[in-house]
């Protein structure tokens, strides 16, 4: 586990590709034998600011289908996430890969046949944490923990059980991870949904998890934590929001979280808006919404959903 944590480490802080080329002392330098060329853009990237919700890769990762829960590789030409029948009965984590200047078809993972509900793929280093309802090792339960395949070129390895908190009792879903190596998950309680804060082991492991916020009395879930971990968006259905479900948002300030903030319309709508993801460099933050998209809105029955991207510059500032 602690290999695992530095190769993660090391993955978050630069793409594969910016690794290259420093290995091979490529490029133009700086004053100081820093490369005085720009990183590589990664493919999620637009060369012009995304000021309202737009549909991420049309036709390859949005289609009429309903997607959701997306995260990218590191160097950002590979997306996982999740696609659904239409009536949400099979649920499997596909991958889109970046090629010939185009976002390609998805395929499904090997590890994601449709025989159990796997969601809320998430990339950390060579592994890609998702929640499933498989049964964990010596037990019959098929509630959702958490859990994590390797990769290894293009091999996947067997799924393996998350102990610790993001196994509990009950549901636990959608993890995220900072930089720092600390992972947020959403548990469900009698009390309702709650977001969870785990902060890494020694070992590499997340025994512990405590509340984000104590007093929260409405549902919380979804929580998608930036790569700094200053800045956590989430999903409530709490009164005074847009839709079925919003987006929120809370910033890291002084030690502790400030109260959520309500994305506003210019980016919440009417439907419902859930599942946010953070690029791996930051700066984008996609979502899933159930709006009308590619799909025309259906006249009866819930919409397909699909994933759309914003600056992360374009998210309101917390009080």
């Amino acid at each position: 586990m602690a290999d695992e944590a530095r190769r993660y480490d090391a993955a978050m802080r630069m793409p594969a590709i910016g690794l290259l080329v420093a290995a091979c002392g490529g490029g133009a330098r700086g004053p100081g034998g820093e490369s005085a060329e720009p990183p590589p853009r990664p493919p999620y990237a637009s060369p012009a600011p995304i000021a309202k919700p737009r549909l991420f890769a049309p036709g390859a990762v949005s289609t009429a289908d309903p997607e959701f829960s997306i995260s990218f590789a590191a160097a950002g030409a590979t997306a996982y996430f999740d696609r659904a029948n239409a009536d949400r009965s099979k649920l499997t984590i596909v991958a889109s890969t970046y090629a010939n200047g185009a976002w390609q078809a998805a395929v499904a993972l090997p590890f994601s046949t449709g025989e159990f509900r796997d969601v809320d793929p998430f990339v950390a280093g060579d592994r890609l944490y998702f929640s499933s309802n498989r049964p964990r090792p010596g037990s019959s339960d098929t509630d959702f923990d958490t859990w994590y395949v390797e990769r290894a070129g293009a091999a996947w390895s067997a799924a393996v059980h998350v102990d610790g908190a993001p196994s509990g009792p009950g549901n636990q879903l959608f993890v995220s991870i900072a930089r720092d190596g600390t992972l947020y998950f959403q548990g469900d309680t009698a009390a309702g949904s709650r977001i969870y804060r785990a902060p890494r082991a020694a070992d590499g492991g997340y025994p512990t998890a405590a509340l984000v916020d104590e007093a929260a009395t409405a549902a919380e879930t979804n929580p998608a934590i930036s790569p700094d971990g200053t800045l956590l968006v989430f999903a409530s259905d709490r009164e005074g929001g847009a839709g079925a479900a919003d987006l929120y948002l809370r910033r890291f300030r002084s030690g502790t979280w400030t109260p959520p903030v309500n994305l506003g319309a210019a980016i919440n709508s009417p439907f419902a808006d859930f599942a946010p993801a953070f690029s791996p460099d930051g700066n984008y933050l996609f979502f899933t919404s159930e709006r009308p998209g590619v799909a025309p809105a259906p006249t009866s029955g819930r919409p397909p959903g699909d994933i759309y991207q914003i600056d992360v510059a374009a998210l309101p500032a917390a009080p």
